[in-house]
């Protein structure tokens, strides 16, 4: 539970007094979480105080002749397969480089109302912008291809120093095209270190534990989101003051040193490179044995997000123009339906996709979320906070297994290549999902009422396409996907 190869002294002392003996455990121990102490050194230290309390037990026991104490339980924390103090360093490292990536990337969804009025933009020229953005999915495509060849470390690096500049300048854009220009290029950069990252994450993790350490970076990626919603008041501050979120993601910068001295290259990439094994073919990822999957992720991504993208773009604009929510009543919503709920969750479906299994997470993930935003974006009252509590939940809880399905399904040799072709076909339907709601949002009366309609994607999704993929619950990662090369 603290790493297969955690560094621990134990030392023991035995005093004797007209009570009897007494048996007194210490013990020293190193199982630092780079980044995340604050966050793990109170349960390290409970469980490894659990662990002496038992050890004491089981020598009582002993001692007095009775049966000894059932083994401890593991924390409720703790992964199913232990990390050792590389694999902790590398995850952790992940999961504070995405933090940073995503504060810059969440800005335009959170920020997208005061963009608007600055610039005076209309709900159709909103999702134009937005759409094009997409088109930074060209830097995922080529960045995932370029994984397979110079590796996942040095196009992690490069994303977070292009991302943290491109956020920057944002804040000076004077126009919306130059604004759309640079959220472009923070786009790609966001998509390519979100697909590298978690392939790394797969990679790395131990073989019981892959939709779990998915989960985990995943959740301390939406740190970065939890900044961005907790600094939108600023934006209220004045009619500019959304810049001010946006030039603080220069902050990135800051970390990027220790960042290069913590993440390391994956172990299955460097034994690739090693025996010198040809990577990055294309024709491999759709060939007989792995073009049907291929063909399965696309068409799951390209639904999903047609619903998705929209709903966490629009839904800032839905609350504040048509539910009449200032910043501060967004940022409680989202706080008291979003931050702990989707935290929660998406652990919970990182460890339910071990126990579960992939396919059926991620099919009871997608269908409450489905129906339940769409009852989020047709109703007000408590009916809003409580669907849009339980939409979140859901969809958090599909995650861990959905973006582990992107990296399992595929050879450590074509496992980036493969992944740059489901982000453009995901980013596609992005495109058409945002295109389609500033659209619709006209004739049909509201943003809500368009993003209700497209919910229909999803659902789709869950019920004719996830029971298609192969099953990766309990199997090892070069058996769920054998390497041909």
């Amino acid at each position: 539970m603290l790493g297969s190869d955690a560094t621990m002294d134990m030392s023991a002392v035995v005093t004797t007094g007209p009570a009897g003996s007494r048996l007194s455990l210490t013990c020293t121990y190193e199982a630092g979480v780079p980044y995340f102490e604050w966050a793990f050194a109170g349960p390290v230290r409970a469980s490894v105080r659990g662990m002496l309390a038992h050890r004491c037990k089981t020598v009582e026991a002993a001692t007095m002749g009775a049966e000894p104490p059932p083994p401890p339980k593991r924390p409720w924390w703790s992964p199913p397969d232990s990390l050792n103090s590389d694999q902790i360093r590398v995850i952790a490292t992940l999961s504070v480089l995405l933090a940073i990536i995503e504060y810059g990337g969440s800005l335009l969804t959170q920020t997208v109302d005061y963009v608007a009025t600055t610039y005076g933009a209309s709900n159709a020229q909103l999702g134009v912008v937005t759409a094009i953005t997409r088109v930074g999915t060209l830097i995922a495509l080529v960045g995932g291809v370029l994984a397979d060849r110079v590796g996942r470390r040095r196009l992690l690096l490069w994303s977070l120093a292009i991302g943290s500049v491109a956020t920057a300048l944002t804040a000076l854009a004077p126009n919306l095209a130059t604004y759309g220009a640079l959220q472009l290029v923070v786009r790609g950069v966001v998509n390519l270190a979100f697909a590298v990252a978690f392939i790394a994450a797969v990679e790395e993790a131990p073989e019981g534990s892959r939709t779990y350490t998915v989960a985990i970076v995943g959740i301390a990626s939406g740190l970065g989101f939890v900044a961005g919603v907790c600094l939108l008041p600023l934006a209220d501050l004045a009619p500019d003051a959304w810049r001010l979120l946006y030039g603080l993601g220069a902050v990135g910068l800051l970390f990027l040193p220790s960042i290069s001295r913590r993440l390391t290259e994956t172990k299955r990439f460097e034994a690739l490179v090693a025996r010198a094994a040809p990577r990055g073919r294309m024709r491999e990822v759709v060939d007989r044995r792995y073009g049907g999957r291929f063909a399965l992720l696309c068409l799951t991504g390209l639904l999903v997000n047609i619903f998705f993208a929209p709903q966490s773009q629009f839904t800032n604009r839905y609350l504040g123009d048509e539910r009449g929510f200032s910043g501060l009543d967004i940022l409680l919503l989202r706080a008291v339906t979003q931050a702990v709920p989707a935290f929660v969750a998406a652990y919970a479906g990182g460890r339910l996709a071990e126990s579960w299994g992939r396919r059926p997470t991620t099919v009871r993930g997608l269908i409450v979320a489905a129906f339940a935003f769409a009852a989020f974006f047709s109703f007000g009252g408590p009916v809003l906070w409580v669907t849009l509590a339980i939409a979140t939940a859901a969809e958090a809880l599909a995650g861990p297994a959905l973006s582990a399905f992107g990296a399992e399904m595929f050879p450590t040799e074509v496992r980036g290549t493969a992944n740059a072709g489901l982000l453009f076909t995901a980013v596609i339907g992005s495109a058409l999902g945002l295109l389609a709601v500033g659209y619709l949002s006209g004739p049909l009366g509201s943003v809500g009422a368009a993003m209700s309609l497209t919910a229909i994607a999803p659902l789709f999704v869950a019920v004719f396409l996830i029971r298609h993929l192969p099953e990766a619950k309990g199997k090892l990662l070069d058996d769920v996907s054998p390497s041909e090369v």
